[in-house]
């Protein structure tokens, strides 16, 4: 897909969720909808409302800081590794939301976040991409061709 569009139709997306650091959504968790506190006394031991940032591609995912969604520590150790599409399927997921909150986010904008976050992956794989295919069709001029049976199976 051309780089270009990827970039068009993150921004566009972007648009539509907004940015949640900048609105009253940071300050709730964006599972279950508590009040999340900000921060808590040195040498107290975490309370589970504790604010964080969760990446919904995990950085075990190869996420890194792609997109974050605000989530109390508690919230976000139950998600642990597991990618936001696979936390929403989990029980994990389906215990928090037995409770009904006001500042939850809803299911729809948690799979548009997940788009978004995919799309932002795509476009910097994109990039990524762009950059190596110089290379990739410089040694393609060195290796050896593909016989024509193997090649009509890829």
């Amino acid at each position: 897909m051309d780089p270009a569009l990827l970039r068009d139709l993150h921004a566009r997306t972007a648009a539509i969720v907004g940015s949640w650091w900048q609105d009253d959504r940071r300050r709730w968790c964006a599972y279950c909808g508590i009040p999340m506190r900000k921060r808590c006394p040195q040498g107290k031991p975490q309370p589970a409302t504790l604010a964080t940032r969760d990446h919904v591609i995990p950085k075990a995912h190869k996420g890194g800081g792609l997109v974050t969604i605000p989530a109390c520590r508690g919230c976000n150790q139950a998600k642990g590794s597991l990618s936001l599409p696979e936390f929403l399927g989990s029980e994990a997921f389906l215990e928090i939301r037995r409770h009904k909150r006001r500042h939850q986010w809803s299911v729809h904008d948690l799979w548009i976040t997940v788009g978004l976050a995919a799309l932002r992956k795509a476009t910097l794989l994109g990039a990524e991409g762009a950059t190596t295919g110089a290379m990739t069709s410089q040694n393609s001029a060195l290796s050896p061709p593909v016989p024509e049976r193997l090649d009509s199976a890829r």
